[in-house]
């Protein structure tokens, strides 16, 4: 039996132990549920959206930083969510500073690779000279894009800013716990990305609706959080918090004189859906304890991501003025130290890739990603590789974004996925095409064009394309291009071609004939790329009709048989078809009508052409030259090698030189005036150039006399031209004066490439 005073002493030891474990646990419990500093509260930081004027974000994060305060947990939306994403991925504000002023937004915000990169078959299609605009077809049914900017470009930039925790699931688990918010599409609901991968979740808390394509993940469809929350108070408060530091960025409203198109309409009613929640939002905030920042941000808008310094800026001076209140959350130096040591840091980014997983595709073959599972897989992490492979697959102009992402996978190794989004207005393009010449010497062409291309006919790939266009030059060209293996290093590619083409006949100055010239042709191409060089070879059936319209009755007039052979090489790094700015373009084409496969005709033209450019800052300088021959032969006339016209001896009409052989030289020299904003297009320019141009002797048959009429003899001939050029989303476009050495002058006016 226990005697009273045992139960006694029983009792305090159980009361001690009580005590000592419920200390332990006020101890150990708030560290391990959030990273609680001693003594010091859980603080909570609120980011809003607003596109480039988020920015400003930063500035407050460095003020922060500098006075020595800890943040426990971020809720970001849109901007918000991408400065906030980055800090609590462990970059500092001065590394996400530098990031931010240093990146080429207006690339980023374009989504296609660097021209040099296309396949050698986009890169053609880009030369045609028409304004285009093109649409989806899938199923029978007419599709629009799902935004103006895709986000490829955008998504790289975003895996690489959070590269030390592209592992990381649970996004408790970060440096620093984080929300992205978002809206869900189908139904309006507010959606707070808490888990999954990083990059994904900003991008979709940033999809701009009519801006940016919308994100496609888990079965659901999200734009940007802005829509639904602006401002997450409640989201931080949310996460076990005691006090918010909230930075709002104030009214994006667009004033009455930028309300004139749909960007500056679409972005007002954003900003009146966005100022909504906000205002609900601010009711949320707790004045007792939490400190609100908003950063004057004047005139900067949320588009202006080139004065992401400014905004910067704004931040600063906003975070100083709250200093005072800001300050009584200071930790000690020794303290935050080792607060930001724990946090801070390149991370822990893959090294070593173990399986590779392509995910999302549905009609292109698996096949076109070899190279990213040869260079990747069971090896060291090569990041510069895989971004490289994954632009040239992209370049093939088959999918609406390709990004990556990891999972852990055991044994020291990551599953690296590669999300390949399908284009969903694809695998038919319907587009349409305006274009234009025009000067004042009497010649003048114009075009309505409809192209349509299917892709991916079979396994490898195939596609057929057709172009026809309507106006006073009609054609239509129809090809089957099948690759005969997935990396199209060999194709063969049948077609049919007919084009009609007003070409005048000059005696000297004077315009004193114009031909209807039409050209039928049906033939097949065998092909071959080699590192970057497209080589074709093949045989065609041609017929071609000269049908005078006006002139001389004494002027020839009949169809010509011209059946032969055919072959080309080119090679292309032009960074822009129109008015580019660095790499090359060689071709070499030949063309032999053959007696022994029935042509009326005997000879052989044979046309090299190359231009390349340099620039330096917004200057650049273009150098073209090209040389033609018949080697002796006498071609007929609509074959002859022309000259004449804007940059091809500028001041003279167009093709107004013709002869059997050809040199040519110009110089061209533009200067951007001004930038377009990504999708607009590039910018406006400034030009002038000098041409010199020989032929040889240009004649043409005499009906009425057998003998060869001399239009134009063999000369050495200059010209040059000043002009204003635009190179827009649908197009290029000139506006031009042109002078010749004679002293005559020609006005140009271009829609399209000239």
């Amino acid at each position: 039996m226990i005697r009273l005073d045992e139960t006694e002493t029983l009792m305090r030891k159980l009361f001690v132990c009580c005590v000592v474990m419920v200390a332990a646990f006020a101890v150990i419990a708030p560290a391990a549920a959030g990273q609680r500093d001693s003594g010091h509260p859980r603080i909570g930081l609120v980011l809003a959206g607003g596109g480039a004027r988020g920015a400003a974000h930063i500035g407050v994060l460095q003020v922060l930083e500098k006075l020595r305060i800890p943040i426990h947990a971020i809720a970001g939306t849109s901007m918000g969510s991408l400065v906030g994403g980055v800090y609590a991925a462990g970059l500092s504000a001065d590394e996400l500073e530098r990031r931010v002023t240093q990146v080429d937004w207006n690339e980023l915000f374009d989504d296609n690779p660097p021209r040099k990169d296309w396949p050698t078959r986009r890169k053609d299609a880009s030369m045609t000279p028409t304004w285009n605009f093109t649409i989806g077809v899938r199923e029978g049914k007419m599709q629009l894009p799902k935004g103006a900017i895709s986000g490829q470009k955008v998504q790289l930039f975003f895996n690489d800013l959070v590269k030390g925790v592209e592992t990381v699931q649970d996004f408790d688990a970060l440096p620093i716990p984080f929300r992205a918010v978002a809206t869900n599409l189908e139904n309006g609901e507010m959606k707070v990305f808490d888990h999954g991968s990083l990059p994904v979740a900003m991008r979709a808390s940033m999809a701009v609706p009519g801006i940016f394509a919308p994100m496609e993940w888990d079965n659901h469809i999200y734009v940007d959080g802005g829509l639904v929350r602006n401002l997450p108070v409640d989201v931080a408060r949310s996460m076990g918090v005691d006090m918010l530091i909230v930075v709002n960025l104030g009214s994006g409203f667009l004033p009455r004189e930028k309300l004139t198109n749909i960007l500056g309409v679409t972005g007002q009613m954003i900003a009146i859906l966005t100022e909504q929640n906000v205002a609900n939002s601010l009711k949320e905030i707790d004045h007792t304890r939490d400190i609100l920042i908003v950063p004057d941000l004047g005139d900067i808008g949320s588009g202006d991501f080139a004065r992401a310094a400014d905004a910067i800026a704004t931040g600063v001076t906003a975070a100083n003025k709250a200093r005072r209140q800001l300050a009584r959350y200071s930790l000690s130096e020794s303290e935050y130290a080792n607060w930001k040591r724990q946090r801070f840091g390149r991370g822990q980014p893959v090294q070593q890739v173990g399986e590779v997983k392509i995910a999302a595709l549905h009609q292109v073959s698996k096949g076109v990603f070899d190279g990213i599972i040869e260079h990747q897989a069971g090896q060291p992490l090569d990041r510069e590789r895989l971004e490289q492979d994954i632009q040239k697959v992209y370049g093939r102009d088959d999918f609406e974004r390709i990004s990556y992402r990891f999972e852990p996978q055991g044994n020291g190794q990551d599953r690296l996925i590669v999300d390949a989004v399908e284009k969903a207005w694809g695998p038919g393009y319907l587009g349409f095409g305006l274009g234009l010449s025009s000067d004042n010497k009497g010649d003048s062409r114009f075009g309505l064009k409809a192209t349509y291309n299917q892709t991916w006919i079979n396994a490898l790939g195939a596609e057929w394309s057709t172009a026809l266009k309507l106006g006073n030059a009609p054609s239509l060209h129809t090809e089957l291009y099948q690759p005969l293996n997935l990396d199209r290093a060999t194709f063969v590619a049948p077609y049919l071609d007919y084009s009609l083409s007003p070409d005048s006949v000059f005696l000297g100055d004077q315009r004193v004939a114009r031909y209807d010239v039409t050209r039928e042709r049906a033939g097949a191409d065998l092909g071959m790329t080699l590192h970057g060089v497209e080589m074709r070879i093949g045989a065609y059936l041609g017929q071609t009709n000269m049908a005078l319209d006006t002139g001389s009755l004494a002027l020839p007039q009949e169809r010509i048989t011209d059946t032969g052979v055919r072959g080309r090489i080119i090679y292309d790094t032009l960074d822009n078809a129109a008015l580019p700015t660095s790499g090359s373009r060689l071709s070499l084409e030949s063309m032999t009508p053959l007696t022994v496969l029935g042509a009326d005709v005997d000879y052989s033209r044979v046309l090299f052409s190359a231009k390349t450019t340099k620039s330096n800052g917004k200057n650049t300088l273009a150098g073209t030259i090209k040389a033609g021959s018949s080697f002796g032969g006498n071609m007929p006339y609509y074959d002859q090698f022309p000259l004449g016209g804007f940059l091809k001896l500028s001041g003279y009409a167009n093709e107004q030189f013709r002869g059997n052989d050809m040199a040519f030289a110009s110089l061209v020299y533009y200067r951007q005036i001004t930038s377009l904003p990504p999708p607009l297009g590039r910018g406006l320019y400034l030009g002038a150039s000098l041409e010199a141009g020989w032929l040889s002797d240009s004649t043409i048959y005499n009906s009425n006399t057998g003998k060869d009429i001399l239009l134009s003899s063999e000369a050495t001939r200059m010209g040059g031209s000043l002009f204003f050029g635009s190179d827009t989303w649908i197009g290029p476009a000139y506006l031009g004066l042109g002078l010749s050495q004679s002293g005559d002058s020609t006005i140009y006016v271009l829609i399209g490439r000239p």
